[in-house]
């Protein structure tokens, strides 16, 4: 099995984050791209089997629906607008949102058209699809959950959306999208990998441990923290692999091998679910279908790759 994984939303090198000179008349061209999310999902399409942003146009009608846009950039010489869809407080405890909107994309004849669970459909995009969809998301998600200014407590007048981040007009303190890193490790203990799964994963998948890096840690320091909280085994001879933007909400994972001698497994339950050594033999038939032991991670993301380079022995 040759390694051919690519990794998911890490093409983001092809949209240019340029700011519109003229945002007015930008905003009212046709040829613009319009991607919508409704509660986290954004609305995609099916044709011939395969999963594509659906990019519609400013006349359709859930336009009237919108509560906020973005300009996320351009992609070539179309410029790419995220929109958040929601029905006012009085119709949302009347409607399912999802449902209304559903009921709009029929009226309109779009039939091949959902709002899907962009974690479960990510890897049936194309590259450039999940990267804008990803990047989309993390823009949107962060833009909604920030309205307050932190520093004087006001309200933010009004989104300069027209930019990724934004200026509080009373106290003039400008914020910027965080992003949170992350750490993922593949531990190994001579044949033998540490496969372990959270509490909210899907029934018998597991993954790589992972963790977030916390104040003052280097990325070292953070893989051997979560490692011995979670499990409680010493790694050592820990190496960068690669990394991948994750907006789930909006996470860089990192991904780093690591070595260990320990073998007996302390899980603490708080932390993660389960945990299980299994050999390179056994995880390469698990991640060619001829075994169904377990569910590995899924195919493009950071923990599947770092499974695959490990069982080829390219790691």
């Amino acid at each position: 099995m040759k390694t051919k994984s690519k990794l998911f939303f890490t093409d983001t090198k092809k949209i240019i984050r340029k700011y519109p000179e003229n945002k007015k008349r930008i905003q009212k061209e046709s040829k613009n791209l319009h991607i919508f999310f409704c509660e986290g999902l954004i609305l995609t399409k099916k044709i011939n089997n395969k999963i594509k942003i659906n990019f519609l146009s400013k006349e359709n009608p859930l336009m009237s629906y919108v509560d906020l846009t973005v300009y996320l950039g351009k992609s070539k010489s179309k410029s790419l607008y995220v929109h958040n869809l929601s029905l006012n407080k009085k119709n949302k405890d009347k409607f399912n949102q999802i449902e209304f909107f559903n009921n709009i994309l029929k009226q309109e004849k779009l039939f091949n058209s959902t709002f899907s669970d962009l974690r479960i459909t990510f890897a049936g995009l194309s590259l450039k699809d999940s990267s804008i969809a990803g990047l989309a998301k993390s823009l949107i998600n962060w833009k909604l959950e920030n309205k307050f200014c932190t520093k004087c407590g006001i309200k933010f007048e009004s989104f300069t959306n027209d930019h990724w981040e934004i200026k509080c007009e009373h106290c003039n303190k400008v914020y910027f999208p965080r992003i949170d890193p992350v750490i993922i490790v593949i531990i190994i203990n001579d044949n033998e990998t540490l496969i372990g799964r959270s509490h909210h994963f899907p029934v018998k998948l597991y993954s790589c441990l992972a963790g977030f890096v916390e104040l003052g840690e280097t990325l070292e320091n953070a893989a051997m923290r979560e490692i011995k909280e979670e499990v409680g085994l010493n790694i050592y001879d820990i190496k960068f692999i690669t990394n991948q933007p994750w907006p789930f909400p909006s996470s860089l994972m990192i991904g780093l091998s690591a070595k260990t001698k320990d073998r007996k497994l302390i899980i603490d339950n708080n932390e993660i679910e389960d945990a299980f050594w299994v050999s390179k033999e056994d995880l390469k038939l698990v991640l060619n279908g001829k075994a169904d032991n377990f569910i590995p991670a899924r195919k493009g993301t950071i923990a599947r790759y770092l499974l695959e380079k490990w069982v080829n022995d390219e790691m």
